[in-house]
């Protein structure tokens, strides 16, 4: 498993200021740049999901700004696959 990032290292930490505080867009949450990623610990909401999926879509095909985390894609993945298991329950299990 890849380790968790820190809020510095993220493509989704933006606005920070001298202190080292700034603004995840994921989770609309004001942090530190040296704390770790939410993620290690919580699952991701719907939404926050949608939101890395689409900016790394965005980001594949070219589009501007780096390249998200790849614990946070790889968080954003399994979020997805969850919430896909339960809305079709008899999908088979692998």
């Amino acid at each position: 498993m890849i380790r968790p990032c820190k809020c510095g290292e993220c493509a989704f930490f933006t606005n920070e200021d001298v202190n080292g505080h700034g603004h995840c867009t994921i989770t609309r949450n004001h942090n530190r740049c040296n704390d770790l990623c939410e993620f290690n610990e919580d699952y991701m909401s719907k939404v926050e999901t949608l939101r890395v999926l689409h900016h790394f879509q965005k980001w594949r095909r070219g589009g501007r700004g780096k390249m998200p985390h790849p614990f946070v894609i790889g968080q954003a993945i399994d979020s997805a696959i969850r919430t896909l298991r339960r809305i079709t329950k008899d999908a088979p299990k692998f």
